[in-house]
């Protein structure tokens, strides 16, 4: 098995920088050994880029199994393209785009990696999201043992989640790409990524938006803003002063138990003032139960 023997600590595994440490820790480097791994292990937490994870403080007693070196793609003539888990998501755009595909330029900026883009069916907004180009995908059942090679069609894609039972494990995925001009795709995706900088605090350590948008109603950034929580901190997490929907870790102080309670507190507040009930969109990775 690919072992790490490196244990290293989720403040370095993670976008918001927070959270103890993992007791057992793997980075496959092929399909075979995450395949061996997951027949192996006891109920893994499969973990992709760390840019929507927060794992509690302390150790970690579920194994974490890291897909970076899971990071092969290509591109073909006819518009399909084809990504491993550990692929990030915005080199397939930058790619794509600079061949002359459209479909992912508008997705520009979404940080993390085609595993857990696709688990989460990452986007900006509620349309522009990833799934919608997913075709097809290899996914590993737990309860069977083996892999699938499902269509994309057969997902019930939803927003920020893709709806397929728990312990599925995105392996791989194919897109399907119209053509365009390589220019104007450039500039879309060049326009996207300047709005994200301008209006993001995407400098500091976050784990990028925190709360879904409510369904019918306001954006979650808009209620928080409304109700006057920008600035909002707890230990040494704070409501971005850009952004009303992004925490931030501005000096890498805060533990996971800080973000935690800032979220919290921030639900109990916009639902008390609006009656909206925002609900999380970043993932609190759960450790086992301790008996």
């Amino acid at each position: 098995m690919a072992v790490n023997p490196r244990q290293p600590d989720f403040s370095n595994l993670t976008s918001m920088g927070v959270g103890g440490r993992p007791c057992e820790f793997y980075e496959p480097g092929s399909f075979e050994e995450l395949h061996e791994l997951l027949v192996a292990l006891e109920d893994p937490f499969i973990l992709g880029g760390g840019c929507n994870t927060i794992f509690p403080d302390g150790d970690f007693s579920r194994p974490v199994i890291r897909t970076k070196r899971l990071g092969r793609m290509h591109v073909e003539e006819d518009g399909r393209v084809y990504a491993e888990a550990g692929v990030n998501i915005n080199r397939i755009i930058r790619q794509t785009v600079n061949a002359g595909l459209g479909g992912l330029e508008q997705l520009a900026g979404i940080p993390g990696t085609v595993g857990g883009g696709t688990a989460m069916n990452a986007g900006n907004g509620p349309d522009a999201c990833f799934g919608k180009h997913i075709t097809k995908l290899s996914v590993f059942s737990p309860e069977e043992g083996v892999v699938h090679t499902i269509k994309g069609s057969e997902v019930p894609w939803a927003y920020r989640h893709w709806n397929m039972p728990d312990g599925w494990v995105v392996l791989a995925i194919e897109l399907e790409l119209e053509p365009g001009d390589a220019a104007e795709l450039k500039t879309e995706m060049e326009r996207c990524e300047k709005r994200k900088g301008d209006n993001q605090p995407l400098r500091e350590a976050s784990s990028g938006c925190m709360f879904k948008n409510p369904e019918g109603g306001p954006s979650a950034g808009k209620l928080i803003q409304d109700c006057e929580l920008k600035g909002w901190s707890q230990g040494g997490a704070s409501v971005s002063d850009l952004h009303a929907n992004f925490i931030v870790n501005g000096d890498r102080k805060a533990s996971s138990g800080d973000v935690k309670r800032l979220m919290e507190r921030v639900v109990a507040e916009v639902h008390e003032r609006t009656g909206y009930l925002l609900e999380p969109e970043v993932v609190f990775a759960p450790d086992h139960a301790l008996v």
